[in-house]
């Protein structure tokens, strides 16, 4: 089955990255030269993805609409989400969008550079599968509270099993060091379950808690990816991906004058 849509969840606030987001939205940020978003729609027409569903708020929904003249090649569509509830309220807003086929979801404020894009990896897998199958890679110990983490019942070289998913746990309580990526690749089931899924963690309904009853059912697989991972959605990470994007484009001369 060809995998066609993406879901792409941008009417956050960027808090972390204030005052600059007040005026701009953290989607369209520089890296080096280009907005990070162009990173992450690039990325989806690498893998073949062809329509774009950008869930935003009413007041940013106008920065969002020259993308279509800048990406001819994909159709974009926008659902307006009047007030953040998390990220699974925001998923659940592109429901009648997306329809019955299985869809991506990609997190704007994470980049994660391979010649493979990772969308095709998790494609490539799914059509092997026939599952709902998100990234994960494994963090230090110390960090695993600022993501999603898995706790898998078993694996095949890359391909792991979810047995069950939490957000955001303390590091002491953590399940394993395999982490939630912000790459998903979801059957239209999780439309149900997230219709299900009360409030959890800041009382927002939150996809991890709706990928914890995917992975109670034996219906949820994580695919250790092949890529380099960056979260733009904090300064230093914003700084990281500048610099990596910058020496990858312009080599050492980067540096030249810098102490």
């Amino acid at each position: 089955m060809q995998i066609t849509k993406a879901v792409i969840p941008a009417a956050g606030l960027g808090t972390r990255l204030r005052p600059v987001t007040d005026v701009l939205p953290k989607e369209l940020l520089p890296v080096v030269t280009k907005p990070s978003l162009y990173l992450v729609l690039e990325e989806a027409l690498k893998s073949g993805l062809k329509e774009i569903i950008l869930v935003v708020s009413p007041a940013k929904k106008s920065f969002f609409e020259h993308l279509k003249e800048v990406f001819p090649k994909l159709a974009f569509q926008f659902v307006i989400q009047k007030e953040p509830k998390g990220l699974g309220h925001a998923v659940l807003m592109a429901d009648q969008a997306v329809g019955p086929n299985p869809f991506m979801i990609l997190l704007p404020d994470i980049i994660i550079d391979h010649p493979k894009p990772v969308c095709l990896q998790l494609i490539k897998v799914f059509q092997k599968i026939n599952r709902s199958v998100n990234a994960t890679e494994r963090v230090p110990r110390d960090q695993v509270s600022l993501y999603g983490v898995y706790e898998m019942a078993s694996r095949e070289g890359r391909l792991h099993k979810a047995k069950r998913v939490v957000e955001k746990p303390p590091p002491e309580k953590a399940l394993s060091d395999f982490v939630v990526t912000g790459r998903y690749l979801f059957t239209p089931d999780i439309f149900e379950v997230l219709k299900k899924t009360p409030p959890g963690r800041n009382g927002e309904i939150q996809l991890a808690d709706a990928m914890n009853t995917l992975a109670g059912r034996g219906e949820l697989y994580a695919y250790e990816f092949e890529g380099l991972h960056m979260d733009i959605g904090n300064p230093v990470g914003l700084i990281r991906a500048n610099i990596y994007f910058g020496k990858k484009e312009y080599g050492k001369s980067i540096y030249q004058g810098l102490v």
